[in-house]
């Protein structure tokens, strides 16, 4: 069943994390610049007082696509702000699935994600919907490295993950994560 716009909502600990990335990527001045940018300066404060709060998707995308339009075809940097991401939102003790689940909890709207096939060296997801889908470029650099960083924080120093992105039709897509080891033999 999917959800109207009005019924379309973030917990603002996902806002918080994302603010949290933006302060350690862009540092103080450019997180200020992408709530300038959507007119959204006092939402760290208030994700901050709340976090497991719930609040209208408005306000994230809003940020969002503030994001977007002055990071434009900065793909290395948002995908090191998914990462960070990834880290804030869930630092330690969920597995890679929880992680998927309890993202789509947090951010209600009429997104999917769903692990199509899982092993000990892959991972196949498909999202429909994606809600931190780029619209600028066409790209989702920030879903990729929160993907990427949260696999690898269940995995060992030893393990690397790669990713490729398949099937994509605009905010419609598979990705295909594949688990490397990085020990050399000698």
């Amino acid at each position: 069943m999917s959800l109207n716009s009005q019924e379309h909502l973030v917990m603002n600990k996902v806002i918080k994390a994302l603010l949290d990335a933006y302060l350690d990527i862009l540092d103080h001045d450019g997180m200020n610049s992408i709530l300038k940018e959507a007119n959204m300066l006092e939402i760290r404060e208030k994700s901050q007082q709340n976090p497991n709060r719930f609040v209208p998707f408005e306000f994230f995308n809003r940020i969002l696509t503030a994001q977007n339009l002055l990071l434009y075809q900065s793909d290395l940097l948002l995908y090191n702000i998914g990462k960070k991401f990834s880290f804030y939102l869930f630092p330690f003790g969920k597995s890679f699935e929880e992680s998927i689940n309890e993202l789509t909890e947090l951010i209600k709207t009429d997104w999917r994600i769903e692990i199509l096939s899982s092993t000990h060296n892959s991972i196949e997801i498909k999202v429909e919907n994606c809600v931190l889908y780029n619209n600028f470029n066409n790209t989702i650099h920030l879903f990729e490295g929160f993907l990427v960083r949260t696999l690898e924080k269940t995995l060992s120093t030893e393990q690397q993950v790669h990713y490729k992105v398949i099937d994509k039709h605009n905010k419609n897509f598979r990705v295909f994560l594949r688990i490397n080891n990085n020990s050399s033999k000698n």
